[in-house]
């Protein structure tokens, strides 16, 4: 009876701990989390389901083996006004060459000055403070085959609250594989693989008293501790398939084109997470997408439409995407592209 005894206890922790690890989904615990803000309107508008896609600048973001396919320069840029003030900018620069294609990108999340305050001051002591996540990345795209593109992204991230910053660097590795089958593509990237973030500057030097069960002591220098924590890693996995269009699509078609695009992505600081997108193009002019979104907190579905168009030797597209945060207030995105 005993052993009996001792083997269903040992089976109810093993159930516990299993249920424990279950729930336990790891909210919270990344820095930069601006890092999983996504990058450009048309991509947006589509539920973020571009892992497979990113034949433009703004997939940069998305997959970096995406650009090989860009035969021109281009430039793209685009600006966002999130809930709480919070603003959010962007850029790519794109430039091909013989062999592989090099990307400049940035981007940075900030909000106007915040007034201080204090216990003392709840109102406000006159002083104000500022915050700035910002992103700095070179990628190198090329094909190493007619149908598989690969990309790597180098990024330099820094996070800065007042006078205190923390700053490490990241990549994204991805590939791009076109099948001869009915136009279908696949993508695969790592997203945000590099070191942690520690907070350090020069609010965190305190005066202390060493040893303070004493009196008559003097005051000496400390410096309070912060912890380090890891980038918001994501493992993506994308099929795109082309509906409507010219080439190896479905269905053939001159005049307009329908892609369907689902995302799959395991963080490591949430559940796993699906993505559904779909675009429409007339005479590859005019474009209406929206998306979808499983297992998110606040996102739901996106809507969006695009023009493109050409003066001169130039083409310009312009992309803009709605998303709907739920509890929170809903975002408007515009992006601009513009190839030379």
């Amino acid at each position: 009876m005993k052993i009996h005894s001792k083997q269903k206890t040992v089976t109810l922790l093993i159930l516990a701990w299993v249920a424990l690890a279950a729930c336990f989904t790891k909210v919270g615990t990344t820095a930069a989390p601006f890092l999983k803000i996504e990058y450009g309107a048309r991509p947006v508008a589509m539920g973020g389901a571009f892992v497979a896609i990113a034949d433009d600048p703004s997939g940069i973001y998305y997959n970096p083996a995406g650009l090989a396919e860009l035969k021109s320069p281009q430039f793209m840029g685009g600006y966002t006004v999130l809930f709480a003030d919070l603003k959010y900018n962007y850029a790519t620069f794109i430039l091909p060459t013989k062999r592989v294609n090099l990307g400049l990108w940035g981007s940075f999340l900030y909000c106007d000055d915040i007034p201080v305050t204090t216990v003392e001051n709840p109102e406000g002591t006159g002083q104000r403070f500022s915050y700035i996540d910002g992103l700095l990345g070179f990628t190198v795209s090329a094909f190493l085959s007619d149908r598989l593109s690969v990309g790597v992204s180098c990024k330099y991230i820094q996070q800065k609250l007042h006078n205190e910053s923390a700053s490490t660097f990241a990549f994204d590795i991805g590939s791009i594989l076109r099948t001869p089958f009915r136009g279908i593509r696949l993508g695969m990237c790592l997203a945000n693989y590099g070191g942690r973030m520690q907070l350090d500057g020069n609010d965190l030097i305190v005066q202390a008293d060493p040893w303070p069960e004493y009196t008559g002591n003097p005051e000496v220098e400390a410096r309070l501790s912060t912890g380090s924590f890891p980038l918001p890693l994501a493992f993506k996995l994308g099929i795109a398939i082309e509906l409507l269009g010219l080439g190896e699509a479905f269905f053939p078609s001159e005049q307009h084109r329908v892609i369907l695009a689902v995302d799959g992505i395991h963080p490591n600081d949430g559940e796993e997470k699906v993505q559904l997108g779909l675009e429409y193009g007339l005479y590859d002019m005019l474009f209406l997408r929206g998306g979808y979104k499983f297992n998110y907190d606040t996102q739901t579905y996106a809507a969006g439409a695009g023009m493109k168009f050409t003066i001169g030797q130039r083409t310009f597209s312009v992309d803009y995407a709605y998303i709907d945060m739920d509890v929170l207030d809903g975002t408007h995105r515009i992006s601009l592209t513009i190839g030379f």
